[in-house]
Protein backbone atom coordinates (compact mmCIF):
# COMPACT_ATOMS: atom_id res chain seq x y z
CA UNK A 1 0.00 0.00 0.00
CA UNK A 2 1.06 3.79 -0.92
CA UNK A 3 1.55 6.53 1.63
CA UNK A 4 0.23 9.78 1.80
CA UNK A 5 2.94 10.56 5.04
CA UNK A 6 5.37 13.12 3.84
CA UNK A 7 7.85 13.87 5.71
CA UNK A 8 8.51 17.43 6.94
CA UNK A 9 12.25 18.66 6.06
CA UNK A 10 14.61 18.06 9.45
CA UNK A 11 16.23 21.52 11.12
CA UNK A 12 19.38 20.55 12.95
CA UNK A 13 21.88 21.99 15.01
CA UNK A 14 25.47 21.28 16.06
CA UNK A 15 25.55 19.76 19.78
CA UNK A 16 26.99 22.88 21.37
CA UNK A 17 24.13 24.85 20.38
CA UNK A 18 22.98 27.00 23.86
CA UNK A 19 19.18 26.12 24.46
CA UNK A 20 18.03 29.57 23.74
CA UNK A 21 19.91 29.81 20.22
CA UNK A 22 18.31 26.05 20.08
CA UNK A 23 14.58 27.63 20.74
CA UNK A 24 14.97 30.23 18.44
CA UNK A 25 15.68 27.88 15.53
CA UNK A 26 12.00 26.15 16.52
CA UNK A 27 10.39 29.22 16.99
CA UNK A 28 11.65 30.70 13.33
CA UNK A 29 10.86 27.22 11.83
CA UNK A 30 7.91 26.58 13.16
CA UNK A 31 8.83 23.34 14.25
CA UNK A 32 8.49 20.81 17.48
CA UNK A 33 11.86 19.23 17.06
CA UNK A 34 15.77 19.87 16.13
CA UNK A 35 17.90 16.80 15.12
CA UNK A 36 21.33 17.60 16.96
CA UNK A 37 23.93 16.89 14.41
CA UNK A 38 27.04 14.13 15.02
CA UNK A 39 28.57 13.49 11.57
CA UNK A 40 30.72 10.58 12.81
CA UNK A 41 27.30 9.15 13.88
CA UNK A 42 24.79 7.13 12.07
CA UNK A 43 22.74 9.51 9.77
CA UNK A 44 24.62 12.36 10.67
CA UNK A 45 23.08 13.03 13.93
CA UNK A 46 23.40 12.15 17.78
CA UNK A 47 19.98 12.75 19.38
CA UNK A 48 16.62 14.38 18.98
CA UNK A 49 15.69 17.76 21.12
CA UNK A 50 11.96 18.20 21.18
CA UNK A 51 9.06 20.30 22.89
CA UNK A 52 8.94 17.47 25.35
CA UNK A 53 12.42 17.64 26.31
CA UNK A 54 12.04 21.29 26.83
CA UNK A 55 8.85 20.91 29.18
CA UNK A 56 11.09 17.93 30.86
CA UNK A 57 14.01 20.46 31.55
CA UNK A 58 12.12 24.22 31.91
CA UNK A 59 12.25 23.62 35.76
CA UNK A 60 16.06 22.98 36.22
CA UNK A 61 16.90 24.83 33.55
CA UNK A 62 14.72 27.87 35.46
CA UNK A 63 16.19 26.88 38.65
CA UNK A 64 19.72 27.28 37.11
CA UNK A 65 19.51 29.90 34.85
CA UNK A 66 21.11 27.45 32.41
CA UNK A 67 19.64 28.75 28.92
CA UNK A 68 22.98 28.99 27.90
CA UNK A 69 23.89 25.10 28.29
CA UNK A 70 24.81 23.05 25.09
CA UNK A 71 21.77 21.26 23.64
CA UNK A 72 23.75 17.85 23.47
CA UNK A 73 23.20 18.03 27.63
CA UNK A 74 19.54 17.35 27.84
CA UNK A 75 18.64 15.99 23.90
CA UNK A 76 17.01 12.59 24.03
CA UNK A 77 20.19 10.06 23.18
CA UNK A 78 18.34 7.02 22.02
CA UNK A 79 16.45 7.97 19.18
CA UNK A 80 13.86 5.77 17.13
CA UNK A 81 13.75 6.22 13.17
CA UNK A 82 11.98 4.84 10.20
CA UNK A 83 13.41 4.11 6.79
CA UNK A 84 11.45 5.87 4.39
CA UNK A 85 10.20 1.69 3.07
CA UNK A 86 8.64 1.84 6.88
CA UNK A 87 7.20 5.24 6.94
CA UNK A 88 3.57 4.01 7.13
CA UNK A 89 4.68 2.61 10.50
CA UNK A 90 4.93 5.81 11.86
CA UNK A 91 1.26 6.06 14.00
CA UNK A 92 1.70 2.62 15.16
CA UNK A 93 5.57 3.64 16.48
CA UNK A 94 4.26 7.01 17.76
CA UNK A 95 1.58 5.16 20.17
CA UNK A 96 3.62 2.54 21.24
CA UNK A 97 6.75 4.77 22.39
CA UNK A 98 4.80 7.54 23.53
CA UNK A 99 6.36 9.52 21.08
CA UNK A 100 5.97 12.48 18.55
CA UNK A 101 8.65 12.79 16.17
CA UNK A 102 10.19 10.29 14.19
CA UNK A 103 13.28 10.58 11.54
CA UNK A 104 12.78 8.92 8.34
CA UNK A 105 16.36 7.81 7.38
CA UNK A 106 17.64 5.86 3.84
CA UNK A 107 20.99 4.22 2.78
CA UNK A 108 21.55 6.56 -0.56
CA UNK A 109 22.87 4.90 -3.93
CA UNK A 110 26.27 6.10 -3.52
CA UNK A 111 26.26 3.99 0.19
CA UNK A 112 25.72 7.87 2.65
CA UNK A 113 23.39 6.77 5.26
CA UNK A 114 21.15 9.95 4.91
CA UNK A 115 17.91 11.73 6.41
CA UNK A 116 14.74 12.21 4.45
CA UNK A 117 13.25 14.39 6.94
CA UNK A 118 11.08 14.08 9.98
CA UNK A 119 7.91 12.81 10.43
CA UNK A 120 5.49 14.33 13.45
CA UNK A 121 2.27 13.93 14.80
CA UNK A 122 1.06 17.26 12.58
CA UNK A 123 2.38 15.12 9.74
CA UNK A 124 0.28 12.24 10.17
CA UNK A 125 -3.37 14.88 10.54
CA UNK A 126 -1.97 16.25 7.56
CA UNK A 127 -2.04 13.42 5.84
CA UNK A 128 -5.44 11.87 7.39
CA UNK A 129 -6.77 15.17 5.09
CA UNK A 130 -4.91 13.98 2.44
CA UNK A 131 -6.19 10.91 2.19
CA UNK A 132 -9.69 12.32 2.00
CA UNK A 133 -8.23 14.23 -0.80
CA UNK A 134 -6.90 12.34 -2.75
CA UNK A 135 -9.76 9.47 -3.22
CA UNK A 136 -11.72 11.65 -4.55
CA UNK A 137 -8.95 12.93 -6.74
CA UNK A 138 -8.35 9.39 -8.10
CA UNK A 139 -11.90 8.93 -8.99
CA UNK A 140 -10.61 10.59 -12.23
CA UNK A 141 -8.32 7.33 -13.26
CA UNK A 142 -10.40 4.82 -13.70
CA UNK A 143 -9.62 3.01 -16.87
CA UNK A 144 -6.94 5.03 -17.36
CA UNK A 145 -3.98 3.03 -18.61
CA UNK A 146 -0.46 4.95 -17.30
CA UNK A 147 3.51 3.85 -18.01
CA UNK A 148 6.11 4.53 -16.04
CA UNK A 149 9.79 4.63 -16.56
CA UNK A 150 12.57 5.18 -14.47
CA UNK A 151 16.40 3.56 -14.20
CA UNK A 152 16.89 2.31 -11.34
CA UNK A 153 15.27 -0.81 -9.32
CA UNK A 154 14.85 1.51 -6.30
CA UNK A 155 13.47 4.37 -8.26
CA UNK A 156 11.00 1.83 -10.04
CA UNK A 157 9.52 0.31 -6.67
CA UNK A 158 9.65 4.31 -5.27
CA UNK A 159 6.98 4.67 -7.63
CA UNK A 160 5.45 1.48 -7.31
CA UNK A 161 4.48 2.47 -3.96
CA UNK A 162 3.65 5.39 -4.45
CA UNK A 163 1.04 5.50 -7.36
CA UNK A 164 0.28 1.40 -7.82
CA UNK A 165 -2.93 2.08 -5.51
CA UNK A 166 -4.21 5.10 -7.50
CA UNK A 167 -3.73 4.46 -11.32
CA UNK A 168 -4.04 1.07 -13.44
CA UNK A 169 0.07 1.31 -13.63
CA UNK A 170 2.04 -0.39 -16.09
CA UNK A 171 6.12 0.03 -14.67
CA UNK A 172 8.73 -0.98 -17.70
CA UNK A 173 11.78 -3.04 -16.48
CA UNK A 174 15.23 -1.42 -16.72
CA UNK A 175 16.23 -3.79 -19.62
CA UNK A 176 14.32 -2.22 -22.67
CA UNK A 177 14.86 -0.80 -25.84
CA UNK A 178 13.68 2.12 -27.68
CA UNK A 179 11.89 -0.26 -30.71
CA UNK A 180 9.87 -2.02 -27.88
CA UNK A 181 9.45 1.07 -25.39
CA UNK A 182 7.92 3.64 -27.71
CA UNK A 183 5.02 1.69 -28.94
CA UNK A 184 4.04 0.56 -25.27
CA UNK A 185 4.30 4.44 -24.41
CA UNK A 186 1.64 5.07 -27.68
CA UNK A 187 -0.46 2.70 -26.60
CA UNK A 188 -1.07 4.43 -23.13
CA UNK A 189 -2.98 7.14 -22.07
CA UNK A 190 -0.21 8.79 -19.90
CA UNK A 191 3.32 8.22 -19.62
CA UNK A 192 5.62 8.90 -16.95
CA UNK A 193 9.15 9.41 -16.74
CA UNK A 194 11.31 9.68 -14.36
CA UNK A 195 14.80 11.27 -15.72
CA UNK A 196 16.55 11.06 -12.97
CA UNK A 197 19.81 8.78 -13.33
CA UNK A 198 19.02 8.15 -16.90
CA UNK A 199 22.53 9.46 -19.47
CA UNK A 200 21.73 12.98 -20.54
CA UNK A 201 21.73 11.80 -24.41
CA UNK A 202 18.62 9.16 -23.63
CA UNK A 203 16.04 10.96 -22.55
CA UNK A 204 15.81 13.82 -25.59
CA UNK A 205 16.28 10.67 -28.36
CA UNK A 206 13.26 9.83 -26.44
CA UNK A 207 11.00 12.94 -26.44
CA UNK A 208 11.92 13.42 -29.66
CA UNK A 209 10.25 10.13 -31.42
CA UNK A 210 7.19 10.40 -28.98
CA UNK A 211 6.36 14.14 -29.89
CA UNK A 212 7.19 13.02 -33.69
CA UNK A 213 3.78 10.75 -33.46
CA UNK A 214 0.62 12.08 -34.33
CA UNK A 215 -1.37 10.60 -31.80
CA UNK A 216 0.64 10.23 -28.01
CA UNK A 217 -0.14 10.01 -24.53
CA UNK A 218 -0.26 13.02 -22.26
CA UNK A 219 3.63 13.24 -21.03
CA UNK A 220 4.29 13.92 -17.50
CA UNK A 221 8.10 14.44 -17.02
CA UNK A 222 9.55 14.67 -13.04
CA UNK A 223 13.22 15.25 -12.37
CA UNK A 224 15.37 16.44 -9.07
CA UNK A 225 17.66 18.78 -10.50
CA UNK A 226 20.13 18.18 -8.04
CA UNK A 227 20.78 14.95 -10.13
CA UNK A 228 21.13 16.75 -13.38
CA UNK A 229 23.44 18.55 -14.92
CA UNK A 230 22.77 22.60 -15.04
CA UNK A 231 22.35 22.86 -19.28
CA UNK A 232 19.92 19.76 -18.55
CA UNK A 233 18.07 21.77 -15.97
CA UNK A 234 17.66 24.81 -18.44
CA UNK A 235 16.42 23.05 -21.14
CA UNK A 236 13.84 20.99 -18.51
CA UNK A 237 12.53 24.59 -17.27
CA UNK A 238 11.96 25.64 -20.86
CA UNK A 239 10.17 22.64 -21.76
CA UNK A 240 8.03 23.39 -18.49
CA UNK A 241 6.72 27.01 -20.46
CA UNK A 242 5.04 25.09 -23.19
CA UNK A 243 2.10 23.35 -23.92
CA UNK A 244 2.99 20.05 -25.43
CA UNK A 245 4.81 18.30 -21.70
CA UNK A 246 4.36 18.47 -18.20
CA UNK A 247 7.41 19.03 -16.42
CA UNK A 248 7.75 19.62 -12.80
CA UNK A 249 10.67 19.02 -10.27
CA UNK A 250 10.67 17.60 -7.25
CA UNK A 251 10.16 16.51 -4.63
CA UNK A 252 6.27 16.64 -5.00
CA UNK A 253 3.80 15.07 -2.49
CA UNK A 254 1.06 12.30 -3.02
CA UNK A 255 -1.62 14.56 -3.34
CA UNK A 256 0.20 17.04 -5.19
CA UNK A 257 1.67 14.69 -7.76
CA UNK A 258 -1.92 12.63 -8.34
CA UNK A 259 -3.32 16.05 -9.23
CA UNK A 260 -0.79 16.61 -11.99
CA UNK A 261 -1.57 12.97 -13.40
CA UNK A 262 -5.38 14.22 -13.03
CA UNK A 263 -4.59 17.22 -15.02
CA UNK A 264 -2.82 15.28 -17.69
CA UNK A 265 -5.46 12.82 -18.01
CA UNK A 266 -7.83 15.49 -18.44
CA UNK A 267 -6.20 16.69 -21.25
CA UNK A 268 -5.40 13.77 -22.71
CA UNK A 269 -9.33 13.48 -23.40
CA UNK A 270 -9.59 16.78 -24.65
CA UNK A 271 -6.77 16.16 -27.21
CA UNK A 272 -7.96 14.36 -30.57
CA UNK A 273 -7.71 10.33 -31.27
Amino acid sequence: MSSSITPSPAIAVPSDTTIRETLRVMRENNVGSVLVNDYQAPYGFSGIFTERDLLKWVGEIEKHGSWDTAIGTIMTKKVITLTLLEIDRAPEIMVEYNIRHIPIVYDSTDGSRVVAGVVSMRDLFRSMIQDRKVEKTVQQFKGKRTLLLAHSDRERETQRRLLSDHLDLQVMPGDFDLNTLVPAILAGDLFIFDLDRFPPNFWPVLLKKLLDEKHRPEILIIYDPFLQEPKSVQVLRQLSKGSVLHVFPKPLNLLEYLRRIEKCLSESVKSPS
